[in-house]
């Protein structure tokens, strides 16, 4: 079996959600469970309302629901008949007036959208999508099944970055899924959302759609995991800044996650580790250009079946701040690079190590509401030094640890930028260097023009 998640902008109209019913057509001979993030905007607007509700203004918060009601039937009414999603929506509806009129009643004098009531405004969005999206099989002919993704996984209470229970999420799934795909139905679930064991709901964090995948195609020992998107699978650097990028055919689970904490749109970072930990491959492909092969991140030998070692991406990381940790007097000493390098991977994929010298660590933090736990975490081992307002730019290969010619190429070619070889990466080894945030897009596309020549791309 595999597992199908189409991203809302897959699912973000009428003719995206036909284009997903051909996509999973196409596959019904591979038993596949399908996962729908939130049409386009949507969890945007929802956070919205709530926030509105919280500042006092139930009125906006409720305009704006009606809004997004009408975007759903609208979004719904061609590829559905006519009065399937009736009692749907009229539940779903009337329990998010029901958030909305209880977070305005309970709002404190921070007048703010907490976490906890974050995440439950937020859950509407897969909730609707995943609605429409089995009526839409339905209607096609697709013997479509809907599961309720706050009962299948589960998450502790961290709410808008829950963590999840691996091994209840997949009792759950196994129970609920296992005896529909032995039918040849198909799964349709929301990512994104889970709950705790008490049933509180929760959310998994930006992105989180491509996790709920990654976390229920290792449960179903799936054969794959395709993320349906809208480029031609992860490329060698960020489009918006270089349009002469193109599609990555493989990635290593480790120089995917470096990407992905490094800055690269794709995959989310927390998708590569049950991935990973149970061999399930993962394919990044293009709703609108299904035939394009789409970028491949599974298990594979750097350098291997003839191909030439060679740099495989460039990612950018924005508005990071510049830590610099030094030993203290109680992180001096053999312990002290260990002990920082382990508190990046607790923090990661929001701290990440820049290089070492002998004075220290450089490391860059992208997001400021974490800086005070990051510093209680380094507290034992090191004095910590902060200095906003930077870019992080990461030239990534796993041959870049065992050919010297292609880290050579790679300092090189951001040579002006006083670039520095990080061997000890977050995951996979990568060159680094900083630049003001307003001469981001300008360096990266200077290194990716020197670095990205015919033959030079996996």
């Amino acid at each position: 079996m595999i597992v199908m998640k189409l991203g809302g902008s897959s699912v973000g109209d009428p003719a995206g959600i036909a284009r997903a019913i051909g996509l999973v057509r196409r596959e019904l001979d591979r038993r596949p469970l399908v996962v729908v993030s939130a049409l386009a905007k949507t969890t945007r607007h929802l956070l919205a309302a709530g926030e509105a509700a919280a500042a006092g203004d139930l009125s906006l918060a409720r305009e704006s629901a009606a809004r997004l009601r009408s975007f759903h039937e609208r979004a719904a009414q061609p590829v559905v008949p006519a009065g399937s999603l009736d009692a749907a929506f009229a539940e779903r509806f009337a329990a998010l007036d029901a958030a909305l009129a209880a977070i305005h009643a309970d709002r404190g004098a921070a007048r703010a959208l907490d976490p906890r009531s974050a995440d439950l405004v937020a859950s509407f969005g897969e909730l609707l999508s995943s609605a429409i999206l089995v009526q839409a099989l339905l209607h096609a002919g697709v013997d479509a099944a809907w599961l309720d993704c706050r009962r299948v996984l589960v998450t502790d209470d961290l709410f808008t970055r829950a963590n999840p229970d691996y091994a209840a999420t997949g009792a759950r799934l196994a129970a609920a899924a296992a005896p529909l795909l032995a039918q040849s139905r198909v799964p349709v679930v929301g990512g994104y959302v889970g709950a705790t064991a008490e049933g509180i709901t929760t959310t998994l964090g930006k992105e989180g759609s491509d996790f709920s995948a990654a976390i229920f195609g290792a449960a179903l020992g799936a054969e794959e995991v395709q993320l349906w998107t809208d480029v031609d699978g992860i490329l060698t650097a960020d489009p918006a800044l270089v349009p002469a990028a193109r599609p990555i055919a493989e990635l290593t689970f480790a120089e995917a996650l470096e990407l992905a904490c490094s800055g690269s749109k794709k995959p989310h970072p927390g998708t590569l580790g049950p991935a990973s930990r149970h061999g399930v491959p993962i394919r990044v492909l293009n709703s609108r250009h299904p035939e394009a092969p789409g970028t491949r991140i599974g298990p594979l030998v750097p350098g291997a079946g003839g191909a030439a070692p060679a740099i495989r991406s460039i990612a950018c990381r924005r508005h990071d701040h510049l830590l610099y940790a030094m030993p203290g007097a109680a992180g001096a000493g053999n312990g002290f690079f260990p002990a920082v390098y382990d508190r990046c991977a607790d923090l990661r994929p929001a701290l990440m190590v820049l290089g070492a010298t002998e004075a220290g660590v450089p490391l860059a933090l992208d997001r400021a509401d974490r800086l005070a736990e990051v510093r209680a975490a380094l507290a034992r081992t090191a004095e910590v030094g902060v200095l906003p307002g930077r870019t992080v730019v990461s030239i990534i290969a796993e041959d870049l640890a065992t050919c010297p010619a292609l880290a050579a190429r790679a300092l090189a070619a951001a040579a002006e930028f006083e670039p520095r070889l990080v061997v000890a990466g977050v995951a996979a080894p990568c060159v680094r260097f900083l630049v003001g945030d307003r001469d981001a897009a300008a360096a990266v596309a200077a290194v990716h023009g020197k670095l990205f020549e015919e033959g030079n791309v996996r």
